[in-house]
C-alpha cells in the first residue's frame, strides 16, 4: 500500500488524539490505536507515512494506519516543538477577515436571510461575516437502493445513473483517451440550475470511471456541459457497456432536489483552503497545528482552544439546519448544489485561463466515487462560463 508522508503536529495524551500535517497540504486526524512500529512515545515533529484514511468524526479524513518514516530509534530525543504563544487582540486586528468562502463558491441569485448562530466567545468577532455570507446550497436527494419501478425522466427533470441523457448533439459522449462509452452521473434541469446560473440551460455530467482513476481532472474523461437538453440520446444496449464503477446502475434514479439553505463551511474546509486564502481568520486558526493565544476575549477559555476544530464545527451546529435535514426517508443527500467542496484529498480547486480561480458549483457522488465525489466548478465570469471538473475517489 502507497503511503503519503507527512510530519506528526499533535498528539493529546488523555485521549490519544493528534494530527499530522501531510506534505501535500492536508491535514489529517490520527489515533493511538493507528500507530504502528514506534519506538518511542515522543512522537511530536516525528516524520511519518499514512496508510489509508476514513472519514472520521464530521468527515474529517483520519488515518486508518500511521508508521515512522524511518526508523525511529528508542532513544530519540524528545522533540516538542514549542507553541508560539500570540496576542489576541493582534490576531483580530490583523486578520479582519474571516474567510473566502462566498468568493470561492457561486452565488445564489436569489436573497435569503443571513445564517443564525449563537454568539461565541472566540468567533464573535467575525459573527457577522460568517453569518452573512455562509454559501447557500441545495442538497439533491438520491434513493438509497435501486428503485423498484423504473423511472424515465423528461428534459424537465433531475436524474442519475442509467442509460439515458438529454444533450445537444445526437451522440452519447465517449472517452477521450480510451473511447469508451461515459458512464451516466448526473442531469440537472435549467430550472433548477438557474437559482445559480441564470441561462445557462441544465448540467450534465457522465464520466470514465476506467481512465479517470488515474486522470482526475483530465477533460477528455468527462462530460461536464451546460446544456439545452434538445435531443434524447441513448447509451450503449445492456451487457455491452462495461463500467469500472462500483455504484454503476443500469436504471436511471430520479433525483429529487431540496429546499435551498445557507451553510457555513466546516473548519475541514478551511483547514484545505488555508494555502490558498493565508490571510483569513480561519487559515489562521485551522491551518496550523496547536494554537495558542494570550489575553482571551471575554468568556473564553482556555479548554476551547483544545480540538478547536471541533469546536467550531459543533458551533455550526449548534445554529437551526437546512431544510434538507428534513428530507423523507429512502432518500440521502448523493449531490449537493452550490456551496463549498467536500474535499478529501486536499484543496484541488482549478483556475480558468483567463479569468482565475473557478468557483464551485455541483458535488456529485451517487455511490459511483466511493468515498469521494465529482466536484464540478465555473469560471467567475459569466460571459465565460467555462467548465471545470475534479473527481475524488
Amino acid at each position: 500500500m502507497t503511503g503519503r508522508p507527512g510530519t506528526i503536529l499533535s498528539l493529546d495524551p488523555h485521549d490519544a488524539l493528534g494530527w499530522i500535517q501531510l506534505d501535500d497540504g492536508e491535514r489529517v486526524r490520527f489515533g493511538g490505536t493507528a500507530l504502528e512500529g514506534f519506538a518511542t512515545e515522543d512522537l511530536i515533529g516525528i516524520r511519518v507515512v499514512v496508510l489509508g484514511t476514513i472519514a472520521g468524526y464530521q468527515g474529517v479524513p483520519k488515518a486508518v494506519r500511521v508508521t515512522p518514516l524511518v526508523p525511529v530509534p528508542p532513544t530519540a530525543a524528545k522533540v516538542y516543538p514549542a507553541t508560539p504563544r500570540r496576542h489576541w487582540p493582534t490576531f483580530v486586528r490583523e486578520h479582519p477577515r474571516w474567510s473566502d468562502a462566498a468568493a470561492a463558491s457561486v452565488p445564489f441569485v436569489h436573497s435569503l436571510p443571513p445564517l443564525a448562530l449563537p454568539r461565541h466567545p472566540l468567533f464573535s468577532a467575525w459573527h457577522d461575516e460568517i453569518c452573512a455570507t455562509a454559501p447557500v446550497s441545495r442538497a439533491l436527494g438520491v434513493p438509497t437502493v435501486r428503485a423498484e419501478e423504473r423511472f424515465v425522466p423528461t428534459a424537465e427533470d433531475c436524474f442519475a445513473h442509467g442509460r439515458l441523457a438529454f444533450l445537444d448533439e445526437a451522440r452519447w459522449p465517449t472517452c477521450g483517451l480510451c473511447a469508451r462509452p461515459l458512464e451516466m452521473c448526473v442531469q440537472l434541469s435549467s430550472a433548477v440550475l438557474a437559482d445559480w446560473i441564470p441561462g445557462a440551460g441544465g448540467l450534465v455530467a457522465l464520466f470514465c470511471f476506467h481512465c479517470g482513476i488515474k486522470n482526475p481532472s483530465d477533460p477528455r474523461v468527462g462530460h461536464v456541459r451546460f446544456v439545452r437538453g434538445s435531443m434524447r440520446v441513448e447509451g450503449p444496449a445492456e451487457g455491452t457497456w462495461k463500467s469500472a464503477s462500483s455504484g454503476w446502475l443500469a436504471d436511471t434514479q430520479r433525483v429529487t432536489p431540496f429546499g435551498p439553505g445557507r451553510l457555513a463551511p466546516s473548519e475541514s474546509w478551511h483547514g484545505a483552503r488555508a494555502a490558498k486564502a493565508p490571510w483569513t481568520a480561519a487559515s489562521g486558526l485551522f491551518g496550523v497545528g496547536d494554537v495558542a493565544f494570550d489575553e482571551l476575549p471575554p468568556g473564553a477559555t482556555e479548554d476551547l482552544l483544545d480540538d478547536l476544530g471541533a469546536k467550531f464545527d459543533d458551533w455550526l451546529e449548534s445554529g437551526p439546519r437546512q431544510p434538507a435535514s428534513d428530507r423523507p426517508g429512502g432518500l440521502r443527500a448523493g449531490a449537493w448544489l452550490g456551496g463549498v467542496p467536500c474535499w478529501v484529498q486536499g484543496d484541488r480547486t482549478p483556475s480558468c485561463g483567463g479569468h482565475g480561480e473557478m468557483q464551485h458549483l455541483l458535488d456529485y457522488d451517487g455511490g459511483q466515487f466511493l468515498d469521494g465525489a465529482l466536484h464540478v466548478f465555473v469560471c467567475p465570469d459569466r460571459a465565460c462560463n467555462a467548465l471545470a471538473f475534479v473527481a475524488e475517489f
